[in-house]
């Protein structure tokens, strides 16, 4: 991962170490990961729902729902406030998120590869199949076999589905 500019103030950054950064004004940046949550939702026949991003980055590509953790919210909590952001449902709505992997992958922002550590879920639906709302463009649906992994947004994600896959199938 490379950071160009002191989020603090805005200043070029210069690697120390690893994922230690200094600016010109003395500010020391660590580039740690991100927290972000994700979830898959999987039929009784093995097809899988996945996301199609709405927003960049890689707009398009098929996605875990879900997204970064907020402030000092929890990963559950997480999961539930995304879930019902990006797809209207309530906690009732699906069955109790099974831990899946956790996997590092990385967001670009602002021309910045931004490092995430990706914890990922899997659940069933108990509802019919929802609609997309926020950033999520569209809902695609593909047997577990079947998930074209080259679609995928990143390496996190194909991560969770390859795990997923060893899983269930």
């Amino acid at each position: 991962m490379e950071m160009n500019f002191c989020r603090r103030c805005g200043s070029s950054l210069a690697n120390v170490e690893n994922h230690i950064y200094k600016c010109t004004k003395g500010h020391v940046i660590f580039a740690n990961s991100s927290p972000t949550v994700g979830i898959f939702f999987v039929t009784e026949e093995n097809n899988v729902l996945l996301s199609v991003r709405g927003i960049e980055p890689r707009k398009g590509m098929l996605d875990a729902f879900g997204g970064f953790v907020d402030g000092a919210e929890s990963l559950e909590h997480a999961i539930e406030r995304e879930l019902e952001e990006e797809l209207g449902l309530k906690k009732g709505d699906y069955t109790s998120p099974q831990y899946l992997i956790s996997e590092t992958g990385t967001y670009s922002y602002r021309e910045e590869g931004l490092p995430v550590l990706s914890s990922l879920y899997w659940s069933r639906l108990l509802v019919e199949t929802p609609e997309p709302h926020d950033d999520v463009a569209d809902i695609a649906i593909y047997h577990l076999a079947d998930v074209p992994l080259d679609q995928l947004h990143d390496q996190d994600i194909v991560a969770g589905i390859k795990t997923l896959q060893d899983k269930l199938l």
